[in-house]
């Protein structure tokens, strides 16, 4: 897992997988079988508060 120090500060890239990791509650990683590249999968938990702006939906 790369850190964000190894990003120089002014580069547009290289944080997406720190981020992910830091903002998320589960992240995984895998190969494709087969095929390049890898898949990330990743989710956040949302908690409702009572009479929170934002409606849930029914």
């Amino acid at each position: 897992m790369p850190t964000p120090a190894q990003a120089p500060a002014f580069a547009e890239d290289g944080r997406g997988l720190f981020l992910i990791e830091a903002l998320t509650d589960h992240v995984r990683y895998r190969n494709r079988t087969g095929r390049p590249g890898a898949v990330v999968s990743f989710d956040k938990i949302l908690k409702w508060r009572e009479g929170a702006a934002l409606p849930m939906a029914s």
